[in-house]
């Protein structure tokens, strides 16, 4: 973790975060997250996708007869899941200017996820992140949605509702997510109020948890990659409860390899006849 790079990042504008509360969301086009900070993560969520089947359901969710991931593919806590991700300087970047967002010195990640929209893949329908929570969501937080790749507008991009995050919480129908079953979202009349937000490596957004928002369909030929990090402004009881980071558990013979071998052989070899590990 790079502190100084921490110290000296690019904060939002007043206009901008004028604009976020406003609208609900807030499109950064600035390229203000360190690029090969992007990548590095981007290249770790990868190894775990490689890995997909390995990880508990609850954490990777979904179906697919092959064991592959399906075409809209999650890994939820994935800084538990890797901790090197939690403390690298792209997290921790977002954690400062989750801070300056919601006036407070520190800020809480409750809830993570690496969502990767394969070609193919259908769109997400109207729906807001608050109805979606099994957890709630506590009444300060914000909500980022970081790029791993360039996001073009034909990969299924973000789409908002300005000024939808005003209107409470909808009820959503339960499918293969928390949905709104209707055309709009409540007080969204026409579709030429909606947003559409394509981004690209170092670009980020937020959004309010009660923002309207959705995806389109991914007709392109690349993998649509992202990272979503949720902050609050107070700690929030969402039950990890994954014990040792699930990286070491479950994908150490194939992050580490050989460091792994001679580790373990080590140990073996200072064991006293009879001793079990």
């Amino acid at each position: 973790m790079d502190q100084g790079r921490i110290a000296n990042l690019q904060v939002l504008t007043s206009e901008q975060r004028s604009r976020y509360e406003n609208d609900g969301f807030l499109a950064v086009t600035d390229p203000i997250l360190p690029i090969e900070e992007v990548t590095y993560v981007r290249e770790r969520i990868d190894h775990l996708f490689n890995h997909w089947s390995t990880l508990p359901r609850r954490l990777a969710p979904g179906l697919s007869d092959n064991g592959a991931p399906p075409l809209l593919a999650k890994i939820h806590r994935v800084c538990d899941v890797d901790r090197a991700i939690a403390r690298c300087t792209l997290v921790m970047s977002c954690q400062k200017i989750a801070a300056e967002i919601l006036g407070m010195r520190h800020v809480w990640c409750r809830f993570d996820s690496a969502i990767y929209k394969h070609p193919g893949a259908g769109p997400v329908t109207w729906h807001q992140d608050s109805a979606w929570s099994t957890i709630g969501v506590p009444k300060r937080s914000v909500h980022f949605w970081i790029p791993l790749n360039d996001h073009s507008s034909d990969s299924g991009t973000l789409e908002f509702a300005p000024g939808s995050h005003r209107s409470g919480v909808a009820e959503h129908e339960i499918g293969n997510c928390y949905s709104y079953t209707g055309q709009n979202p409540p007080d969204m009349t026409g579709a030429g109020l909606a947003i559409n937000a394509p981004l690209s490596v170092g670009n980020f957004s937020l959004h309010s948890p009660w923002i309207w928002h959705r995806s389109g369909p991914n007709v392109g030929e690349k993998v649509r990659k992202a990272l979503t990090l949720e902050f609050s402004a107070s700690p929030w009881p969402a039950p990890r409860q994954l014990g040792r980071p699930l990286v070491s558990v479950l994908l150490a013979p194939q992050i580490h390899g050989a460091q792994v071998a001679r580790r373990r052989t080590r140990r073996t070899q200072s064991l006293p006849l009879g001793s079990s590990a």
